[in-house]
């Protein structure tokens, strides 16, 4: 497996250093819902990065991924939160980029 570059959604690095992430990730701790929110309109504006992390106020992480043909995958279960939510399709995740 090849590296992959992994660059901070709070500054610090240069927007191009953004651009060629395969990683983003937060550092700062957000609810549920503008953690699904960042990570979606993350991907939109990044579309090379294949997955985003977002740190929860639980303590847990959020984390939002591309699939094979580069769509959205969102965390589910019975009940999305970030300690226990896990990459997988869900009918109520971000529609497309537009």
């Amino acid at each position: 497996m090849s590296d992959l570059l992994a660059v901070s959604l709070d500054g610090g690095a240069a927007e191009v250093w953004r651009e060629c992430a395969d990683v983003l990730y937060g550092t700062r701790p957000l609810p549920v819902a503008a953690a699904l929110r960042l990570s979606a309109l993350t991907l939109c504006r990044y579309p090379g990065a294949v997955l985003v992390l977002v740190p929860g106020l639980d303590g847990g992480f959020l984390a939002m991924a591309r699939d094979a043909h580069g769509r959205m995958a969102t965390p589910a279960g019975p009940e999305p939160g970030l300690s226990q939510g896990h990459a997988g399709a869900s009918p109520a995740g971000p529609g497309p980029c537009r």
